[in-house]
């Protein structure tokens, strides 16, 4: 007889699971061979009990296996569980003993059905769990690849074009930063050269102040005071477009510290009317003239060196620091003039003005090296040109005799006016050349900010249509995998729902989805030819056992009719009448061999509570579960029957009362135990039980029941819930 066959497509991965889903199989074949063997029910329960205890413990290591999974696929997998224990305690009770192959069969078919549904359903998706597992212990790649595949194909390619992308967008992003940042750095230089040159247009005039308020000191001559009254118009004609500037330009931010400090000098450059009224009335020295000025001068040309250090850290030429250089060169230049229209004004030099002079002139040699370290060979070019004139000569000729007559006691022979043109000429060419600088310095930080702004522009849309591009390929390279895989997954669910119509229209690919779309085209058309050549229904293996069944019935058919009557029809045991008629020939055996008969009576305590609390179907239920487990704790030579509503009675042949009365506690233990599930309640019963020996001279077996009937209400009496002994000489003596 054909039996069910493990298939290992039922493995899921582990050898201890794997086994006990083979033992259960073989326990479920054990009970298709007791089908053909004219079944014996105490060889089925203990089947059914070994079944349960390896239930029980395979749900178990199976939840325990599956304690990483999801909560919905754990609840889902212990109603499973529930269920199929459920079904092998049901089963007890649904087994008949007037056709116990028959419902043995249906038994059977329900355990194979629940077990491998719920092996394919539920127990072949530990697979995964325990490749995940094995992953874990095994290297970082294998893991993140177990993980990766807990997301979407398409949200994977999407993930993979955007890790694609990330390194170009950081790598363009820098690009955008530092494009964006040269030209906002080149930008602040130009607006600092612009200021730096507005700065030196002020120093200039207050240079010319300062040397002509010292010739006016010093000096009858009104030309003195006529130039001076004009310069002061250019001094504070500059004075306002400086501060004019500071506005314009806004130095905050970044440049506020430049800013903050050009504020001062405003602040104290506006101090400086009424200081010029005490000069016209002459009631300053020349000394103090010249050190207010110089002070006024020295803020401004400190003001240019923050801006070339400044200018020089964000990315400006050297021509920054050139020009701050140039302009202090001036500065000494100026101071000279002071000094010296002074001394020719009066007439002669004092010994400070004398060593002051020496200090300028060795203070401008040093300036004129450094000036030239900052400037390239065309430029030193171009200075030499611009500074090699006539007016230099003038000016170097004069200032050699200032330095030849402040060393002795001689007079001045030269006109202060004369002194002061001539060495101011020189300052005009050193300050157009420092005006030159400041244009080429904005000429070359605006092409820097033109060429940063040329690539920040080009960066961002060249930048931007990469991956606009790179982005719509993706997708739809996405969309070519998405569609043939969304068709095959149509496609299987239409051949599990039993539709072979469903055909997908991706076989003409020449890649691997190509080839899964062929195979799944193949077998669709083998499913199909199967369909069409078959000539028959293949029976399965319980339904041939059933059909065998049936006519080894139908060929004993008379005696089934007669054993019919004998059977309780709700428990499955012999009603009272059968019970009387066995237990009579029970004791005609006793009296021809000899030996022992015991009776036990049986009452479920309290049974009344259970049908007026749950119902008579739930009273039923409880009546078919008791008696299944008075059966498995009987012998196969024991004679069960059920003589009352809830009263059960039990020949015991061979077996005196010690031996009687442990079966009877083995049965009152087992009702104790037992757990009756009831929609949603769960009922718990116990029985009370009398016994009785049948003593030598007594020929029936009425007075050995009318013995235990009084032991059982005793038992009763005493509690319930449990065992008594009434033997025949208690019965006399009472």
């Amino acid at each position: 007889m054909k039996k069910i066959q493990w298939d290992e497509g039922l493995s899921i991965g582990d050898p201890d699971l794997d086994g006990e889903h083979r033992q259960l199989i073989a326990l479920l074949n054990r009970l298709i061979d007791l089908i053909d063997e004219d079944p014996d029910a105490e060889q089925v329960h203990r089947v059914l009990d070994e079944l349960e205890l390896l239930a029980a413990a395979h749900s178990r290591n199976e939840e325990r296996l599956s304690f990483s999974a999801s909560e919905d696929f754990k609840e889902e997998q212990r109603r499973e569980h529930n269920d199929f224990r459920a079904a092998i305690i049901e089963a007890r009770g649904q087994l008949r003993p007037d056709d116990l192959g028959g419902s043995l069969i249906d038994v059977t078919e329900s355990l194979v059905k629940l077990l491998i549904n719920h092996i394919i359903d539920q127990d072949l998706d530990l697979a995964a769990l325990l490749d995940e597992q094995e992953a874990k212990s095994h290297s970082l790649a294998e893991y993140l690849v177990h993980r990766f595949q807990k997301i979407s194909l398409v949200r994977g390619l999407e993930m993979l074009v955007i890790i694609s992308l990330l390194p170009m967008l950081i790598f363009a992003g820098m690009i955008m930063y530092q494009s964006w940042q040269g030209a906002s750095e080149a930008g602040d230089v130009v607006r600092l050269a612009a200021f730096s040159r507005r700065i030196g247009n002020l120093a200039h005039e207050l240079q010319k102040e300062r040397g002509l308020s010292a010739g006016f000191l010093t000096s009858d001559d009104r030309a003195f005071k006529t130039a001076l009254k004009l310069q002061r118009k250019n001094s504070n004609r500059e004075l306002a477009q400086f501060k004019a500037n500071i506005e314009v330009q806004k130095l905050e931010g970044r440049l506020g510290r430049i800013g903050d400090r050009a504020a001062r000098v405003v602040v104290r450059m506006e101090a400086l009317e009424g200081y010029r009224d005490k000069v016209d009335r002459r009631l300053v020295t020349p000394q103090e003239s010249f050190d207010r000025f110089t002070g006024l001068i020295t803020e401004l040309t400190a003001l240019t060196n923050q801006i070339a250090i400044h200018s020089r850290r964000q990315g400006g030429s050297e021509l920054f620091q050139a020009n701050a250089i140039l302009i202090q060169f001036a500065e000494m230049g100026g101071r000279e003039r002071a000094v010296v229209s002074a001394a020719f004004g009066r007439g002669y030099f004092t010994r400070p003005e004398y060593r002051q002079l020496v200090s300028l002139t060795s203070e401008q040699d040093t300036l004129a090296r450094q000036f030239r370290s900052f400037l390239s060979e065309p430029q030193w070019l171009r200075w030499r040109e611009h500074y090699s004139v006539e007016a230099v000569v003038a000016y170097k000729r004069l200032s050699d005799y200032a330095l030849e007559l402040g060393s002795g006691d001689g007079k001045v022979s030269v006109d202060s006016f004369t002194w002061f043109k001539v060495a101011t000429q020189r300052i005009n060419l050193i300050n157009t050349f420092q005006q030159q600088l400041i244009s080429q310095l904005q000429d070359e930080m605006r092409r820097k900010r033109s060429l940063s702004t040329a690539i920040f522009m080009t960066t961002v849309f060249g930048g931007g249509a990469m991956v606009f591009l790179i982005g719509f390929v993706a997708l739809q390279l996405a969309r070519s995998i998405r569609l043939p895989i969304l068709s095959l997954t149509e496609g299987m669910r239409s051949l599990t729902a039993d539709d072979k119509s469903f055909r997908i229209p991706f076989a003409n690919r020449k890649d691997e989805l190509g080839d899964m779309v062929k195979a799944y085209e193949t077998f669709r058309r083998k499913l199909i030819r199967a369909d069409m050549l078959t000539l028959g229904e293949q029976l399965g293996p319980l339904a041939i056992n059933r059909h065998a069944l049936a006519l080894k019935r139908s060929a004993a058919e008379g005696q089934e009719y007669k054993r019919l009557a004998s059977i309780d029809s709700l428990t499955g045991v012999i009603n009272r009448r059968e019970f009387m008629k066995r237990a009579k020939m029970e004791v005609a055996r006793l009296l021809r061999h000899q030996g022992d008969l015991t009776v036990l009576l049986l009452d479920v305590d309290y049974f009344k509570q259970v049908n007026d609390t749950y119902g008579h179907p739930a009273g039923d239920r409880v009546l078919k579960f008791v008696s299944q487990s008075i059966v498995s704790a009987l012998r196969e030579e024991d004679i069960l029957g059920r003589i009352g509503g809830e009263e059960f009675a039990a020949l015991l042949p061979a077996t005196d009362q010690t031996s009687a009365g442990a079966t009877a506690e083995r049965i009152r233990t087992a009702i104790e135990n037992l757990r009756i599930q009831v929609g949603e309640d769960e009922i718990k019963v116990t029985i009370s039980i009398g016994i009785s020996q049948l003593v030598p001279g007594e020929n029936a077996i009425e007075p050995a029941m009318e013995r235990a009937d009084r032991a059982l209400y005793r038992a009763k009496d005493q509690g319930r819930n449990q065992v008594c002994v009434l033997s025949g000489i208690e019965s006399m003596a009472g």
